[in-house]
């Protein structure tokens, strides 16, 4: 008997399609364009694709919810206390459950959320060649800080990711993936395409990783997903002689030029070129500045 190829809407529910049936239930070509599978309680699970839903027939309750993050958890809910914290989990094959609920503070750091009210699993597919023309920028030119700015659901990670997997065969990166975005390791193992020359630093705060990095790993560049980091820790970054890749976000040119921290960074001599999205197709380049 010959098995249907798993596509990434089915590998995205794997761990709760026992729990919530009627994912199952889904029509194919919706499964092939999903990208979100949204539950809150009280209400029908939902399907986002095409900027619009497929909506079940089932309500979810908050047993549903509670079960959904067990099994998410692997069923040691204990060893996820800090993704849970941090409002989301990464699964298998790159796909990442984010929550909300109740927040839980110890003085002014959030300890926990509790009573979880809506789950949204972000389906994670890749664009690979949606870089390949950013890429061939760093063969012509002296590329040493790399600014990719856009909109909200331009692809500015997506662009990045896929930089990652092309400039990672050829130069040394260390990826300060903070938020378990661009590689999505699951266990130790980067479940999305990063490069076979890429050091990947999980969950590391952006300043932090920088260090650790320049010390440990010897990189020809650093990457960071959104610009976080301090305009010094950039700056000794530069100055031992390894470039920068970053992203950050901008609804328009001009906003991103009066950007403070974009400001800091011309002050500081840590950009050499920013690549602007287009916001019209996910991942691509409107046009490239020489700073």
């Amino acid at each position: 008997m010959i098995r249907a190829k798993k596509t990434e809407f089915d590998t995205a529910c794997e761990s709760i399609i026992q729990l919530v049936p009627c994912l199952a239930a889904v029509p194919g070509d919706i499964k092939s364009r999903a990208t979100e599978i949204r539950l809150k309680v009280g209400q029908p699970l939902r399907v986002r694709y095409d900027d619009t839903y497929y909506i079940t027939q089932d309500v979810v309750d908050s047993s549903i919810i509670q079960r959904c993050i067990e099994a998410f958890c692997r069923y040691s809910v204990h060893n996820y206390e800090n993704d849970i914290s941090n409002g989301f989990i990464t699964l298998k094959g790159g796909h990442r459950a984010g929550f909300c609920g109740t927040a839980v503070y110890n003085g002014d750091k959030l300890n926990y959320i509790k009573n979880i009210s809506s789950v949204n699993i972000r389906i994670a597919r890749e664009h690979k060649g949606c870089a390949e023309p950013l890429a061939e920028l760093f063969g012509r030119e002296n590329v040493y800080g790399l600014l990719i700015a856009g909109k909200p659901l331009s692809g500015k990670t997506t662009l990045l990711r896929d930089l990652c997997r092309i400039l990672g065969e050829k130069y040394r990166l260390s990826i300060i993936d903070e938020r378990n975005e661009i590689a999505a390791c699951y266990e130790g193992v980067n479940q999305l395409s990063a490069g076979s020359m890429s050091d990947i630093f999980t969950g590391f705060c952006k300043k932090d990783g920088i260090e650790r990095a320049v010390r440990t790993m010897a990189p020809d560049y650093v990457v960071l997903d959104e610009l976080g980091a301090d305009a010094e820790s950039i700056r000794r970054l530069m100055n031992c002689g390894v470039g920068i890749i970053m992203t950050i976000h901008a609804q328009s040119e001009k906003e991103l030029m009066n950007n403070e921290s974009v400001a800091d960074l011309k002050r500081i001599g840590a950009l050499s070129h920013i690549a602007v999205l287009s916001g019209k197709a996910k991942g691509v380049v409107e046009k490239v500045i020489n700073v």
